[in-house]
C-alpha cells in the first residue's frame, strides 16, 4: 500500500465526531518516531429530544433546541516505533433556555474550555511485522474543563481522573481497515465510572477519498442517578448515569502525499455526521463536524 494511502486509511478508520461527553480516540496505528499529526475540528450539535432515565421525550420548554458548538484540537506524536503521545483540548459554547415550568434552572448560554485528555499509547503488536492485528494499550489523564456544571446545557461533568483502553486495528487488503477500542474511565466528583466501546470501519475509494462508518457506546455504572428520581437535583447533573450510543459516518479527502523536513503540511479534510441512537439521561443529539488534518516531522 502506498504511504499516502495507508496514512489516509488509518485516519479514516478511526474517524469520530464528539456528539457526547468526551470519548477516547486512541489509535493502534502510530506515527513514525519524531513525526506526528494535528487535527482541528469544528463540531456543531443540536437536540430537541432528551432521555430522562431511559424514556425519550422533548427537551424542557416543549422541545426547545439544546445546542452546542465546539472547537477541538487533537494531536499525536511518535516517540518510538512502539510509543506515542496523544492529546485533545477544546473550547465550547452551549445554548438553551428552559421554560418557567421546566425542572431545570434556566440558562441560555454557557462557555468554557473542555476537558483535557492526554495519553500514552504502547503498541505491543504491529501487524506489519507479525501475524494478526495491531494491538496497543492506552493510558490517559483527564483534567476537568473550566465550565459551570449543574445545568442541562453544561459542557461536561467537570471531573478529573483517568482512563485505560485496549486498541485493535487491522488493514483489510489494500483499501480497507477495521479498528476497535474497549476502555474504562473513572473520575472524581462522584461521577459514575463508565465502560466505553468504539468500533470503526474504513475504506478507500480511489487514491484520496475515504469513507468511514463508526459506532460508539458509553455504559455508565448503574449506581448513577436518574433525572427526576430522588435524590436527583440539578446540582447533581455530574452524578447521572449517562449512557450513550452514537453512530457516525465520515468522508475524508487526502490533500497531499507527505511532509517536508521540519515542516507542517495540510494532509486531509473530513466531514462527519453523527446521531445519538440510544441512551439514558442524555440529549438525543445530531452533530456535524468538519476537520482539517495536518502532519509534521522533526527530522
Amino acid at each position: 500500500m502506498k504511504n499516502k494511502s495507508s496514512s489516509l486509511l488509518a485516519a479514516v478508520a478511526v474517524a469520530t465526531v464528539s456528539a457526547a461527553p468526551a470519548f477516547a480516540e486512541g489509535s493502534p496505528w502510530l506515527p513514525a518516531p519524531g513525526a506526528g499529526t494535528i487535527s482541528v475540528s469544528y463540531v456543531s450539535q443540536e437536540a430537541t429530544e432528551f432521555y430522562r432515565a431511559a424514556v425519550k421525550g422533548p427537551t424542557p420548554a416543549g422541545g426547545h433546541e439544546l445546542g452546542q458548538e465546539t472547537l477541538w484540537v487533537n494531536g499525536t506524536y511518535g516517540i518510538s516505533d512502539s510509543l506515542a503521545l496523544d492529546f485533545r483540548v477544546g473550547a465550547a459554547e452551549s445554548s438553551f433556555m428552559a421554560g418557567p415550568s421546566a425542572p431545570f434552572p434556566p440558562k441560555e448560554n454557557l462557555s468554557g474550555l473542555q476537558d483535557v485528555n492526554a495519553g500514552l499509547v504502547w503498541r505491543f503488536r504491529d501487524e506489519v511485522v507479525s501475524s494478526g492485528p495491531s494491538l496497543a494499550l492506552r493510558a490517559a489523564a483527564i483534567i476537568g474543563g473550566s465550565y459551570t456544571t449543574g445545568y442541562i446545557s453544561s459542557l461536561g461533568d467537570g471531573g478529573d481522573g483517568g482512563e485505560v483502553s485496549l486498541l485493535i486495528g487491522k488493514y483489510v487488503g489494500e483499501r480497507g481497515a477495521l479498528s476497535a477500542e474497549l476502555g474504562y474511565r473513572r473520575r472524581n466528583r462522584n461521577i459514575p465510572a463508565d465502560t466505553f466501546l468504539n468500533l470503526s470501519a474504513g475504506v478507500l475509494v480511489g487514491d484520496r477519498v475515504g469513507l468511514n462508518l463508526g459506532y460508539q457506546m458509553i455504559d455508565a455504572e448503574s449506581s448513577g442517578l436518574d433525572i427526576g428520581v430522588p435524590p436527583f437535583s440539578p446540582a447533581r447533573f455530574p452524578e447521572l448515569q449517562e449512557d450513550i450510543e452514537l453512530v457516525t459516518g465520515t468522508i475524508s479527502i487526502g490533500l497531499q502525499s507527505g511532509t517536508t523536513p521540519r515542516a507542517i503540511a495540510v494532509d486531509s479534510l473530513a466531514f462527519t455526521y453523527g446521531s445519538v441512537v440510544g441512551g439514558r439521561n442524555t440529549a438525543v443529539s445530531d452533530a456535524f463536524s468538519i476537520s482539517i488534518g495536518f502532519n509534521f516531522d522533526t527530522y
